[in-house]
């Protein structure tokens, strides 16, 4: 069985590779670890959102739009991917920024400004409260101007965005089938529920009943994300007429290691992208794979992902999102003795 996808335009190199992290599994006592590398989805464009912007920037161009509004927090890996792809593709982009920064900039702010964004900075809490308002006079704006906006929100968490993590899952289940294996947990940081509505899309078109994928929530809680999930697959059930029975579809969130806050790294986190990047020579970020992979490894020595009747040895796929820009930006954080 295959998956008909939308049109979409190239701009990720795929596939991205799947690596087995041999040092870090032995130290767990064996447990098979492998890490989905969308880090690699190119230099600029690395991460996972550049899959699904190929889907929402083909919808763009198919359109005639002129200009790509979208919106996200001072470091957002969403918005620099937007940028860079816009700038690649020659549409102009607008990124409302949450929250204030001041010059020199650094991470992806740096970036945004260097692939030529228009960057307006918004307090993060008026955002939140006035959303609505704030992106519908900007689009109007760009109206009045007699062009033809493009919008998205933030991680291109929407229906035709799901369709770069279903693909996402074809691709990885293809690698694992090389490898021989067939059953297996994936494993995903979840900020806006679009990776995960992915993953779990292309779970169900392809029948992949021996893989189980979870997501592990990196702000808000569990239950505000499977709420959210749930409703974008629902949305994405009716808009392609997939004919799914979305209420079926089981929803793993796990909660517990968002910390202080969003973006706000904690020492347990800090010490797991040291002993990931001493052991495999990975960087995770302190945003999103940061906080996920911590999660996993926590759960994975109370026993979450084994199931009865399978080995203890059955493979564990993380998806490494991206976000390395982000480091640098919080490197206080970081103590090396």
């Amino acid at each position: 069985m295959s998956i008909e996808y939308p049109p979409s335009v190239s701009l990720a190199y795929l596939p991205t590779p799947l690596q087995h992290m041999k040092r870090l599994s032995d130290s767990l006592g064996g447990q098979t670890l492998y890490i989905k590398r969308d880090d690699l989805t190119g230099m600029e464009l690395s991460g996972n959102k550049i899959r699904k912007l190929e889907f929402l920037l083909a919808d763009a161009l198919r359109k005639k739009a002129d200009v790509v509004i979208t919106y996200g927090g001072v470091q957002s890996n969403h918005c620099r991917a937007t940028a860079a792809a816009c700038a690649k593709l020659g549409l102009r982009v607008h990124l409302m920024i949450r929250g204030q920064a001041q010059p020199p900039y650094d991470g992806n702010l740096l970036l945004d400004e260097l692939f030529g964004a228009e960057v307006t900075f918004h307090p993060a809490e008026e955002f939140r409260a006035q959303k609505e308002r704030i992106v519908d006079e900007c689009i109007r704006s760009y109206q009045k101007q007699r062009r033809k906006p493009y919008y998205f929100p933030v991680g291109a968490s929407v229906p035709l965005g799901c369709w770069g993590y279903a693909r996402a899952f074809e691709e990885t289940l293809e690698q694992l089938k090389a490898l021989g294996i067939t059953a297996c947990n994936m494993v995903t940081a979840v900020g806006s529920g679009g990776t995960l509505a992915g993953l779990l899309l292309g779970r169900e078109l392809l029948g992949a009943s021996d893989v189980t994928v979870w997501g592990i929530n990196v702000c808000d809680d569990a239950a505000y994300f499977q709420q959210e999930v749930r409703q974008l697959l629902e949305e994405t059930n009716d808009q392609f007429q997939l004919g799914l029975s979305v209420a079926r579809i089981p929803i793993h969130v796990i909660d517990g290691y968002v910390g202080e806050g969003y973006a706000i790294p904690y020492e347990d986190e800090i010490e797991t992208m040291k002993q990931v990047g001493r052991l495999e020579g990975i960087a995770l970020d302190p945003v999103y794979t940061g906080k996920a992979f911590c999660g996993m490894l926590d759960q994975l020595r109370k026993g979450k992902f084994r199931k009865p009747g399978l080995s203890d040895q059955e493979a564990i796929v993380f998806f490494h999102t991206g976000g390395t820009f982000g480091l640098f930006p919080q490197k206080e954080h970081f103590r090396f003795d």
